[in-house]
This record gives structure tokens, C-alpha cells and sequence, in this order.
């Protein structure tokens, strides 16, 4: 056994630690360092490579972490938020011990019925905001003194955002081509004049300007009701296992205090909002950034600064134990992975050296030297925080408080000096992290397929149509879901364009009058050779949506003007009518024995 010669006395490992730490031995300087190669000489190289002797050249390193190791017993009974300062964060080479209890109950399965497109987005957009948005649009007219400018009401107001909806569908290059009669889309040409559509949008608010606090901070004060009621219900969906926290740019070019550019981001201009999202892309929380106004709290802020103190309010959401957490370099720090082990959250994220107390690792040009798929492991002296630092086309950092290097396994790269795919093994926390990361870019995504596109100086619709997208693209991802667990046929799933349309004429028609056509006739000359049209235009049999069908408002029957009468669209009905539904555009027996009319609109 390896001993020490201090102050002309020699003394095992084992006492010059204890002695060491009881503050018998306080001067480190006072070592014999010239007799280190005469002690070292008894212990082989089996013990040296097992590495159960410790080595004196590294006795004050390891003094000082059994020290920190001893001390953290201590600060865990201390406040929450007590951190470890840099200049006490210490490493060495080792490899990292995976937490081998990260088991994590999942909730119990919700048995509720899969619900209807529109049930599940009234969830995000109750009732009440229509009636808040349309009473709050009245309020700033009146004050704006906008002459001719009719009362609204709340089922104006939903048509006006169903349109919307609907243009993210459709994507015409002028928002005043929906109405064009040689473009005839009858969804917005027989339910909202154009003049009105523009007069609604530029009047429309959330709140009464006036009632503003003086003391409000909030940037996002104009449109924060909205916002309040989406992450409510953000707030009552179980989490899943696996969670990533990551920024979401809201497109945006025009001027606004808290406006960001991002460099490589599709959309490198606009509002930044960060998100809590599930592998699935779920959205469980999220918080708008707003500079120094934001929910942050100053001792959090000042402790583990911006990005980390994102994690540290976003992570108050997980409640249960083992969940796992990844985030990317501009959260990752030592403190945050030190205060998530505290709650027993397993994260993980890659990392920037420079924020870990300058850790051993060895430079890039020394990875590069090595062959692909090396890597260099260290730890901290209290053991919570691992580094690994692989080398694939380049290197990459990776920090976890639950994993290190582990279990390896293998993937497929294109080698270009070989010019084939060759297997380069990865260290398990780099192949954690590449499985789960995944779901705030994958929410993004989701929203501009079919993004409210917006072309306004005002920041406030640009919020409130992404905002509206937001809702509709949290609502599909848990539709999906329930329509997975109850084991339905994929094929009856609808796509996210079927359930954003859906959502939209449901907005559009439901509890509404049947829309009357305004204006006067075309004064354009019919051409010479065009085909002759009847009268009445044929009407079309599609079905309507349960939700238009059964609102009992407005459904009227009407006589079509065809030579041949049309089968009847009730089930089990085999008879032929001229009658159909002005409303729901399908026809439908109404004679004395047999009133499929009045059938059809009830459940």
C-alpha cells in the first residue's frame, strides 16, 4: 500500500485522508514530493490500472473531492436553490456510474372517448375568449371612433378566426383573392363580406388599452389572455417520460422591444417563446421572452443565469420522479444538472466547455487524431455531473446528471476519404439524447405546414394568429393520441390539413345563419361562346359535419330545380327528393310518411 511521507512521518493513504479532512494536516505545500518515485514503486501495474490505490500524484485532488463529496451532504439540507460555485467545481478522469433507477411510472391511461376535431380545440379556446375577444373589439372601436363600424358579436368573431384557419390551408399568394368570384371558395364568400373580414382583423383586441396597469412590465400585455387560456390547458395534460425544453420563433419582421434574430433558424427574425414539449411534440408548458420582464425570478437569474433559468422554471412543471430532461447548449450549465438531481430529474444536453470550470478534456486537435467514434470521459469530485466528449465529424460535449458514456452501440456514417458507410460506436447518453430532443422542433414543424400566414406592421395579430395554429396543432397531437390508445384504424385518423379544416368550418358554421349573397350583379358581358347556365346552380351532396348538423340553427329546406330527383342521404333510406338543406347542403325526404328533414338534425 501506497504511504506518504509528511513532515518526516509516514502515513497510509487511508490516514493521511482521514487526518487530512479532520484538519490534522493543513498544509499541503509541506509534502515530500521527492520521494514520490520511491513510494510509488511497490504498487503494480494491476492495482494502478484497477484503480482501486489511488495514485499520489493525485492525493490532493482526491483529497479535495472526498472534502466536496462530504460537504454536499451539507448544502442538500440547505435551500433549494444554494448552487455550487465555479471556482469549487473540481474533475477528474473517471468514468461516469449511471443512475441505475430511472424507472418511471407512466399516468394511467385516460378511458375517455375520442372526442370530435372541435371538442378537443375548444379545450385551448373556450366559449368565454370569443366573448372577451368580441366585447374587447366593440371597446376599441368606440374609442378609436371608427365611423359605420357595427357591433360585433362572438359568433362573428369565430368566423373571423375559422377564416383565418382556413387560409393557412389554402395559401393564396392576396388575402383579398378569397373573394374573388373567379376563385368561387364558397367558405369565405358566403359567410363574411371582405370589407367586413379586413374592418373585424384591424379592430380586433384581447383587452381594454385603458385598463392597462400603470406599473405593467408585461410586453405581451395586448394579447396575454389568449396565451393564459392555451397554457392552462397545457398545464392538465399528463407528461410523458421523455421531455426536451428548446426556443420557437414566432415570424415576425416589424417593430417590437423584444424582437429576436437566431441565426439558422428558418425564421431567424421574430418573438422567441420556449417551450416544454414531450418527444411526441406536445406542448406540456412554455414562456414567452420578454428581456428582464419575464417570469424568471431575480435570484434565479442571478444564480444560473438566462438559459439555465428557463430549465429551472419550465422543469417546476415535472412533479414526478425519473423524468428525463434534455436541453441544448444555450441551457446546458453545471448548476442546472446539480438542482434537477436534487428533484430527480435525469437530464442531459450538450454542452459548452467554457461554462464547466475549465474540465480536463482533451483539445479538439487531440480527438481528431484519434479514430472516429473516440471519446474522453471525467466527472466532478461530487459525482453528480458527467462530461463526455465524443468524436464523430466533429466533436460534441455532452453533459448529463443520470449518464455517461454507458452502454455503447453502434450507428451507420458516411466516411468520405472511404467513400462508404462505416459503424461508429456512440456513447448511450449522445443516443438519448438524439431520440428525445426532437419534440420542440417537431411542434414547429407541425405549425408551419400550415402556418396563418400574416402580412401586418401590428405585432398583436401576429401572436394571435400564431397562437390560434398553437392550439390547433397541441389539439391534433392529443386527438391522435386518444384515437391511437382506443385502437382505431389508422386509416380513420384524420391528417393534421383535414383537422385544421374541420376546426375551421366548424368555427365558421356552427350556431350561424345561413349567409344570404350581398352585392350587386356582375356588370361584365357574358362571352359569345360561353356554355349556358340554368337558373339555379346544382346543388352538390357533401356531407356536413356532425357539428353543423346537429346545432339546430338555421337548417331550412329548400327545392332545387333539377329535371331528376336525388337520392336521399339519410341511412336506410332508399326514396328520392327534390328537397334539401340550405344549411348543411344535403338533400333529404320531407313528405307526409316520411320526414328524414327533421330525422337528420337530431341525435
Amino acid at each position: 500500500m501506497a504511504e506518504r511521507l509528511v513532515r518526516g512521518k509516514k502515513y497510509k493513504v487511508e490516514d493521511f485522508l482521514e487526518r487530512l479532512i479532520n484538519g490534522e494536516l493543513s498544509e499541503l505545500d509541506s509534502l515530500n514530493s521527492g520521494n514520490e518515485s520511491d513510494e510509488t514503486s511497490d504498487i503494480d501495474d494491476s492495482e494502478r490500472d484497477s484503480g482501486e490505490v489511488i495514485m499520489p500524484e493525485e492525493l490532493e485532488v482526491a483529497a479535495e473531492c472526498e472534502i466536496e463529496e462530504r460537504g454536499s451532504l451539507v448544502a442538500e439540507d440547505q435551500e433549494e436553490m444554494s448552487v455550487t460555485k465555479k471556482e469549487e467545481i473540481k474533475w477528474r478522469h473517471r468514468p461516469f456510474t449511471p443512475i441505475t433507477d430511472t424507472f418511471f411510472e407512466n399516468p394511467p391511461i385516460s378511458e375517455r372517448h375520442p372526442m370530435r376535431p372541435y371538442e378537443y380545440f375548444k379545450q385551448y379556446i373556450t366559449d368565454e375568449m370569443f366573448n372577451v375577444m368580441a366585447d374587447n373589439t366593440n371597446m376599441y372601436a368606440m374609442q378609436n371612433g371608427t365611423l359605420g363600424f357595427k357591433p360585433t358579436s362572438p359568433g362573428e368573431i369565430k368566423t373571423l378566426v375559422g377564416l383565418h384557419l382556413a387560409m393557412g390551408v389554402m395559401k393564396m399568394p392576396r388575402v383579398s383573392m378569397y373573394w374573388e368570384a373567379g376563385m368561387d371558395i364558397g367558405i369565405f364568400q358566403n359567410t363574411m363580406p371582405r370589407d367586413r373580414f379586413f374592418q373585424l382583423r384591424s379592430h380586433l383586441h384581447l383587452v381594454n388599452n385603458l385598463e392597462k396597469p400603470a406599473e405593467n412590465t408585461d410586453v405581451f400585455f395586448k394579447v396575454r389572455p389568449l396565451y393564459d387560456a392555451i397554457h392552462r390547458r397545457c398545464l392538465e395534460l399528463p407528461l410523458e417520460e421523455n421531455l426536451c425544453i428548446d426556443e420557437q420563433m414566432v415570424p415576425f419582421r416589424g417593430n417590437l422591444s423584444v424582437k429576436q434574430y437566431i441565426k439558422g433558424k428558418p425564421h431567424p427574425w421574430g418573438v422567441k417563446i420556449y417551450f416544454l414539449c414531450g418527444k411526441s411534440g406536445i406542448a406540456y408548458d412554455f414562456l414567452l421572452h420578454q428581456g428582464a420582464t419575464m417570469e424568471i425570478s431575480q435570484q434565479q437569474r442571478k444564480q444560473l443565469g438566462l438559459g439555465a433559468g428557463v430549465v429551472y422554471h419550465l422543469s417546476q412543471r415535472i412533479t414526478e420522479a425519473n423524468h428525463k430532461l434534455y436541453f441544448d447548449n444555450y441551457f446546458t450549465t453545471y448548476n442546472i444538472l446539480e438542482l434537477l438531481t436534487k428533484r430527480k430529474i435525469h437530464a442531459a444536453g450538450t454542452a459548452r466547455v467554457s461554462r464547466f470550470a475549465r474540465p480536463p478534456l482533451q483539445s479538439d486537435k487531440e480527438m481528431a487524431k484519434k479514430p472516429r467514434g473516440s471519446y474522453d470521459e471525467v466527472i466532478s469530485c461530487d459525482r453528480k455531473v458527467g462530461l463526455v466528449k465524443w468524436y464523430d465529424n466533429r466533436p460534441v460535449v455532452m453533459a448529463s446528471n443520470f449518464v455517461g458514456v454507458g452502454r455503447q452501440d453502434e450507428v451507420r456514417r458516411w466516411d468520405k476519404k472511404k467513400a462508404q458507410f462505416v459503424m461508429v460506436s456512440r456513447p448511450e447518453v449522445v443516443k438519448l439524447y438524439n431520440e428525445a430532443m426532437g419534440g420542440v422542433d417537431l411542434l414547429d414543424q407541425l405549425v408551419s405546414l400550415y402556418r396563418t400566414e400574416i402580412r401586418s406592421k401590428k405585432w398583436t395579430l401576429r401572436m394571435i394568429t400564431h397562437a390560434f395554429d398553437l392550439a390547433v396543432v397541441n389539439s391534433w397531437l392529443e386527438y391522435r393520441l386518444d384515437f391511437k390508445r382506443a385502437n382505431n384504424p389508422t386509416k380513420d385518423i384524420l391528417d393534421l390539413l383535414h383537422f385544421k379544416m374541420n376546426v375551421a368550418q366548424c368555427l365558421v358554421r356552427v350556431q350561424k345563419t345561413v349567409a344570404s349573397k350581398r352585392g350587386r350583379p356582375s356588370m361584365s358581358p357574358e362571352p359569345q361562346n360561353a356554355p349556358h347556365r340554368p337558373p339555379h346552380r346544382p346543388v352538390q351532396d357533401s356531407r356536413p359535419l356532425p357539428e353543423v348538423q346537429y346545432d339546430m340553427v338555421d337548417h331550412m329546406p329548400n327545392y332545387d330545380e333539377k329535371k331528376e330527383a336525388t337520392r336521399c342521404k339519410m341511412p336506410d333510406c332508399t326514396g328520392k327528393t327534390h328537397v334539401f338543406c340550405d344549411k348543411c347542403n344535403i338533400h333529404l325526404c320531407f313528405v307526409p310518411h316520411r320526414n328524414c328533414f327533421k330525422a337528420a338534425h337530431r341525435k
